[in-house]
């Protein structure tokens, strides 16, 4: 016999022992080290060459100043104290902010700025961020909660609940309830073209009708000379599409399923997931037909940057799982995130290199734009295909930072309170 899910009252919401944390001075050492790292990676992703050189010098003045800051930023916010999950969250993002804020004005005012990259600050502030959150729970997710110290069950009951604590029985989970996710994803397919004629041939007629459409508006309406633009364009704005649609969709693939959540028993990143894979399965039809009609139309050679495809995708991939299931969880407690979303998603598109290039951005803003979410993405996908050059090291750093990020951070949210979900419900 099996229960098929815990109670609301168990250990996690009652407050008794939660997964293992690391202690204190396991914690302190890594925070250090990724302080650092991040402090010296901002003047990475800011600077290039000769002039990354010229700025290095103030760099490691300041590193001291900074890393201390940070770090007692955090002690004072009582992060390296066993809490709760959310609460630990807000923790660590509070005591990274109010460090970086502190410690940068204590530099500006001390010593000034000359030498000193502001963008880089904010930077800094903004990766470590992330990969705190990230490695603490990627910690909690490689260790299995100690469910039966803290909630008692009879000997011939068995807690499913257990069987997705950890990141590798997670994954193990979604390939046991395969089925289960193929089925949500076809029958989002199926609901999408539900009554239609031509069915999923419209899934290979949209990007036909797009390059008409964008055709002749830029190139014969407004008159746009740059050679090839259609196609830096939408190169830029179907991935666009795969994460927003992706993102407006998970905020209901909870709260839109109370009846499925309420009487089976299954793992609940499944839905968001599914959200996710639906959109993806939109994509690669939607590029399957963009690519070959875009590279014979502009006569572009075949490269070898374009083998990274894939690669590019997996990334964004997982980074929008990540942000699915965050915004699945928030929405499950706060109905107010799907309008949020909406102002969100429309200041993050103009803040993405979509209708411009990143290079055209003044010097000192380029490293703003370049950590907007999408937009290491976006610039990947442009420089394989319509540059066909390498992405820079940058690029693959916010690209990876992001997309691992995302995934432990969202994966994190999920299981802290998938038990809570039906409550809301």
């Amino acid at each position: 016999m099996s229960v098929a899910a815990p109670a609301p009252n168990d250990a996690r919401v009652a407050g008794l022992p939660l997964p293992r944390r690391p202690g204190w001075l396991l914690s302190v050492t890594v925070d250090c080290a990724l302080s650092i790292a991040a402090y010296l990676a901002s003047y990475l992703l800011r600077f290039q060459g000769a002039r990354l050189e010229l700025f290095l010098p103030g760099a490691w003045s300041t590193l001291p100043a900074i890393v201390a800051g940070q770090l007692l930023a955090l002690v004072l916010a009582g992060v390296y104290v066993p809490r709760p999950r959310m609460e630990w969250l807000v923790r660590v993002i509070a005591g990274v902010a109010a460090g970086t804020i502190v410690a940068t004005a204590l530099v500006g005012l001390t010593i000034g700025f000359q030498g000193l990259s502001r963008t880089a600050f904010i930077a800094d502030g903004m990766l470590l961020g992330i990969t705190a959150l990230a490695w603490r729970g990627a910690w909690v997710l490689s260790t299995r909660r100690p469910v039966r110290e803290t909630v008692r069950l009879p000997d011939d009951l068995v807690d499913r609940s257990e069987d997705t604590t950890t990141i590798g029985s997670i994954v193990t989970s979604l390939y046991s309830y395969r089925e289960l996710l193929r089925n949500l994803v076809m029958k989002d397919l199926k609901l999408k073209y539900r009554g239609s004629v031509f069915g999923f041939l419209w899934s290979l007629a949209n990007p036909l009708l797009m390059i008409a459409v964008y055709t002749v508006a830029f190139t014969y309406i407004l008159r746009v000379r740059s050679e090839g633009f259609v196609f830096y364009l939408m190169l830029g704005l179907f991935s666009w599409t795969f994460f927003a649609s992706s993102a407006s969709m998970s905020t209901g693939s909870i709260v839109d399923n109370a009846g499925l959540l309420k009487s089976v028993f299954f793992p609940r990143a499944i839905l968001p997931i599914a959200t996710v894979l639906f959109n993806l399965a939109q994509y690669v039809l939607t590029m399957s037909v963009f690519l070959p009609i875009m590279l014979v139309w502009y006569r572009v050679p075949l490269s070898g940057p374009m083998v990274l495809f894939p690669v590019v995708v997996v990334l964004q991939a997982l980074f929008t799982i990540g942000i699915a299931m965050m915004l699945a969880t928030a929405t499950a407690f706060f109905r107010d995130v799907r309008h949020l979303l909406e102002v969100a998603l429309a200041v993050l598109f103009w803040t993405t290199p979509i209708l411009y290039e990143l290079d055209t951005i003044p010097d000192r803003w380029r490293l703003i734009v370049l950590m907007s979410p999408m937009s290491p993405f976006v610039v990947a996908y442009q420089k394989i295909f319509y540059f066909r050059e390498w992405p820079e090291s940058t690029v693959w750093l916010m690209a990876g930072t992001y997309a691992a990020g995302a995934f432990i951070i969202g994966t994190t949210l999920v299981l802290a309170f998938e038990d809570r979900f039906a409550e809301q419900l």
